[in-house]
């Protein structure tokens, strides 16, 4: 027998991967990670990184054939499909609801109350985060959850400030949870419309810039109260103290004689915001109008607390006297809403003031017409920003001559 000769073949060597695929590969896998952070998908950062580790061990698991690796591979790929289906479950059956106070000031903390309700019998919702959105794409606040037990419900709270007057509008609640492990984010909305009107802002006294404070005056009502003016002598009666006791009196009757005083009468105060501008389209103009405004709700804030009847007199109305908080309200809401208006327009101002009230004029400076205040009336006029003192936080108002053009007093 002839032996058979065995050809030995010789072994190629498999192909390099040329390092072109590698850099691409690379400039691929950095544009994704810039594109998911621009703008949150699915993945989170974790969870991309957590996917590139996954895919370098899978693809070590294909070239060498370790079972080791491929164990490990396929339980990262368990905690990813887990991760993926624990989030949905997460949010279903989730009701998210706001409240807001009824009434909110320009510049001041506002709470408003997030509360979520888990309606599964059996499975909580964990890690929750909530985001509520104004129109524009604003988000106001953010609450977050531990966790909201079955059929439970729990309530947080997120503090915004409205720094401007005027109408909000809440548009929706974005609900999202990254729970268990931090690689999937899933998130749903909840329209939730909403609009809000935010009152200006208010002042302290010390804080609006008066270099001659309004003249307040109040007057006598003949009657019995707590005053200053003498209004009668009585007989002390018992329980009662001694510190307002007339003593020459009770030496001349023998008889404890007290005295007893006129009550005195807030003075009604017409407050007048010319809320006329040469041009209504003008940066400073508007800036200038918004400290008036602010100016205005801030005075009559603080007559209404000191119990006086005040009317309030636009170009745009008239909110006729009254006391309380309810005409404080009022104002505020009127204030709020309230937009300046072209002095070239037929819009004049009505400024009739019946009985024996005070006037208090707030107005811009550079009115473009001529408007006669009545004689007597006290005008503070607000200046651009660059000539009013403070930057939003107090107001400077100068006094001019009442009774005259405005043209004189400009």
């Amino acid at each position: 027998m002839s032996k058979s000769k065995i050809r030995e073949t010789p072994l190629t060597p498999a192909p390099a991967i040329p390092a072109a695929f590698w850099l691409a590969l690379g400039r691929a896998a950095w544009n994704a990670l810039r594109r998911m952070l621009a703008r949150p998908g699915p993945l989170t950062l974790e969870g991309f990184i957590f996917i590139l580790l996954a895919f370098g061990i899978g693809l070590a698991a294909t070239n060498t054939g370790t079972n080791l690796l491929y164990l490990i591979f396929s339980l990262m790929l368990a905690f990813l499909i887990v991760s993926g289906f624990v989030s949905i479950r997460t949010l279903k059956k989730i009701q998210v609801a706001r409240s807001l106070p009824r009434h909110i000031v320009a510049g001041e903390t506002v709470d408003i109350r997030v509360t979520v309700r888990n309606n599964k019998r059996l499975a909580g919702s964990c890690g929750l985060q909530i985001s509520d959105m104004l129109r524009d794409g604003t988000v106001a606040g953010c609450c977050y959850f531990l966790r909201v037990p079955p059929r439970g419900e729990a309530s947080a709270v997120y503090r915004c400030i409205f720094h401007r007057r005027g109408l909000y509008s809440f548009h929706r609640l974005v609900v999202a949870t990254t729970y268990p492990f931090g690689l999937v984010r899933r998130s749903f909305s909840i329209h939730a419309e909403l609009e809000v009107l935010v009152y200006p802002q208010i002042l302290p006294w010390e804080r609006l810039g008066f270099d001659t404070p309004p003249d307040l005056g109040e007057r006598e009502s003949r009657r019995k109260g707590e005053g200053t003016s003498l209004y009668g002598l009585r007989e002390q009666q018992p329980g009662e103290g001694a510190r307002w006791i007339h003593w020459k009196k009770t030496a001349q009757t023998g008889r404890l004689m007290r005295r007893e005083f006129e009550a005195e009468e807030k003075k009604n105060i017409c407050l007048v915001l010319d809320n006329g501008l040469r041009d209504p389209a003008d940066p400073k103009q508007i800036e200038a109008f918004e400290h008036a405004v602010i100016l205005a709700a801030s005075v009559a804030h603080h007559l209404l607390l000191s119990e006086h009847q005040v009317e309030l007199v636009t170009r745009s109305g008239r909110i006729a006297y009254n006391a309380g908080a309810h005409q404080r309200y009022r104002i505020l809401r009127a204030l709020a809403l309230i937009q300046p208006v072209a002095t070239t327009e037929e819009k004049p101002l009505r400024l009739v003031v019946a009985g024996d009230a005070a006037t208090i004029v707030i107005r811009c400076k550079g009115l473009g017409d001529r408007v006669v205040y009545p004689r007597g009336a006290q005008v503070f006029v607000v200046g651009p920003p660059s000539e009013s003192a403070g930057s939003g936080e107090s107001v400077r108002a100068e006094p001019v001559h009442a009774g005259r053009p405005e043209a004189a007093v400009s």
